[in-house]
């Protein structure tokens, strides 16, 4: 049986009907759906940007951010797209709330002190978790004072002593706090490598511009002796709309990069300079008390530190025993008796230079003094022949 093949008009059909259902065929990337840009824009630059800025409540401002960081381990394309309609929910009220309507302003009011009693429970869930870590580490502390371990925590929390990050192209005058925030270096490191960017694509701008130019030169020169309907232009006339959109281009990299020299050259802030002569003041009056304590004979942690810390590598191999002894004794904080003789053999300065020598009195007591001493030996040679002639009876 000899197979006839179909007819024409049947082909055709079938390439018609191809052609409408191709478009509809699904295409799966080869990418996972969390790094295309048409995932990524929409949530980063609508969603999340949305809801911070239309949220007035710091507590629900805590709890998107929270939110948005345990969602980034979703992998599922259901999942997320439940999550995503939920959070246009959430943008849809927090918008609907900052024009005016009253009762949703009373919700979010209400949903803001349930966030800031969880946040509460869950901060001090941590502290007693960490209590009970540090016990179960070390079997012999029974009660630990939970009071304790949070002002333990704060002690670490960032200082401002008064010094600052000086202004360059890429930040302002910053304060320089200790431990330095994350955020400022990555701010610092992302404006960097922007400058970096926008200087690449001005001169490749300016390039562009230049080969439109020397086109459309050479264009008229070649087209100089031709006449009529035929005459051949592709930029000569349309140089400008050509140039126009790289022009514009330019002018905003231009724009960044003068906004660079101005953070540069921008004045101080008087409230931040105000603050760092506090800084200083409480530095000055902290250390001071620091050393009140010392004289007392009370060290703290830093005073420790500093008694144990020994001189550079290359000196200490070169020390003999009595030497590194005598180093030993001249890192702590006093200043009499030996450790102030020793100090003074080593060459160091002391705050009082004299207070070490009243150490056997003043001048004009040496005489009442002598007098003291040898009534005191005098004293103690009878009670000790008062003693031997007892023993011998």
């Amino acid at each position: 049986m000899q197979q006839t093949s179909p007819p024409t008009e049947s082909l055709q059909h079938r390439a018609d009907i191809a052609k409408l259902l191709s478009p509809l065929r699904r295409v799966r990337p080869r990418v996972p759906f969390w790094n295309l840009a048409a995932h990524r824009i929409p949530t980063l630059w609508t969603l999340y940007r949305g809801l911070l800025r239309h949220v007035e409540h710091e507590n629900i401002r805590h709890q998107i951010r929270t939110l948005f960081r345990e969602n980034r381990q979703i992998t599922s394309g259901q999942a997320t797209k439940e999550q995503l309609q939920q959070g246009h929910k959430w943008l849809d009220v927090l918008k609907r709330a900052r024009a005016g309507d009253t009762r949703l302003q009373a919700i979010l009011d209400r949903v803001d002190r349930i966030v800031a009693v969880k946040r509460e429970e869950e901060k001090w869930r941590a502290c007693i978790h960490q209590v009970f870590v540090r016990i179960c580490a070390y079997p012999c502390i029974v009660v630990y004072n939970i009071q304790q371990n949070e002002e333990a925590h704060a002690r670490v929390r960032p200082i401002f002593k008064g010094s600052f990050i000086r202004q360059t192209l890429y930040n302002r005058l910053l304060p320089r706090i200790i431990p330095q925030p994350e955020n400022i270096g990555g701010i610092i490191r992302w404006r960097r490598n922007a400058r970096e960017r926008r200087l690449e694509n001005k001169d490749e701008l300016h390039r562009w511009i230049d080969d439109l130019r020397k086109e459309a030169r050479f264009e008229r020169e070649l087209c100089a002796h031709e006449q009529g309907p035929h005459k051949m232009e592709f930029l000569g006339n349309a140089l400008n709309e050509w140039v126009q959109p790289l022009q514009d281009k330019l002018g905003i990299t231009e724009d960044s990069l003068l906004r660079d020299i101005e953070r540069l050259h921008a004045p101080y802030p008087r409230k931040l300079l105000f603050q760092a002569k506090q800084a200083r003041q409480r530095k000055l009056a902290n250390k001071t008390r620091q050393k009140e304590r010392e004289a007392r004979g009370l060290y703290c942690l830093s005073t420790l530190k500093r008694m144990r810390r020994g001189p550079p590598t290359h000196i200490l191999a070169k020390m003999t025993p009595e030497q590194r002894r005598l180093y030993r004794i001249a890192q702590g904080p006093a200043e009499g008796g030996y450790t102030a003789a020793v100090k003074v053999s080593l060459g160091m300065k002391l705050r009082s230079p004299s207070l070490w020598k009243l150490e056997g009195g003043q001048e004009e007591n040496q005489a009442m003094l002598e007098a003291m001493e040898h009534k005191i030996s005098s004293e103690n040679e009878r009670r000790q022949h008062r003693g031997g002639d007892e023993r011998e009876v």
